[in-house]
């Protein structure tokens, strides 16, 4: 093959895969994105035998307050929400226990096949996304909230017939 030609060549198969991942790869995550839909048939709440009741997350992220969809940690391997009547236990980086005091409202946010409940903390711009991947279980896990810890409207808005 002469020079020309295989410039030609090498230059024809860079255009493609600039083409693909410039109009291919946003098009598969878009399409990916409109077909999520949050499952119903989530899997159940169990007991941790000390009075709790574990959440069954899919993921939880530690972020900004004002960013929701902006986390700085996560954690999809091990991650963990424990609802008790004096607080939360979660996992992200580490466990910790925040008590309703601490919790200033509680957010539904969803987007595809992600159901995220947004925890906001009392003092500190550190919040809490739990990601339960139905709306089912998060009505459900806001079923187990003390009535005096505020929801914000979506929260609130969430089918009755779900709760």
């Amino acid at each position: 093959m002469s020079d020309p030609v295989r410039k030609f060549v090498v230059e024809t198969v860079l255009f493609l895969v600039g083409l693909i991942v410039t109009i291919g790869l946003p098009w598969l995550v878009m399409r990916a994105l409109r077909s999520g839909r949050p499952s119903t048939t989530p899997r159940p709440i169990t007991d941790d035998g000390a009075g709790g009741k574990v959440i069954p997350v899919i993921a939880t992220f530690s972020g900004l307050r004002g960013l929701p969809w902006i986390g700085f940690a996560s954690n999809s391997l091990n991650p963990r929400l424990v609802i008790t009547a004096d607080g939360i236990t979660y996992r992200v980086m580490a466990q910790r226990t925040r008590r309703w005091s601490e919790v200033e409202a509680i957010d539904v946010r969803s987007f595809g096949a992600t159901v995220n409940l947004g925890f906001v903390f009392r003092g500190t711009p550190v919040t809490l996304d739990a990601n339960v991947g139905s709306t089912i279980l998060a009505a459900q896990t806001l079923a187990l909230v003390p009535d005096h810890v505020a929801l914000t409207d979506r929260a609130r808005s969430l089918p009755a017939d779900t709760r």
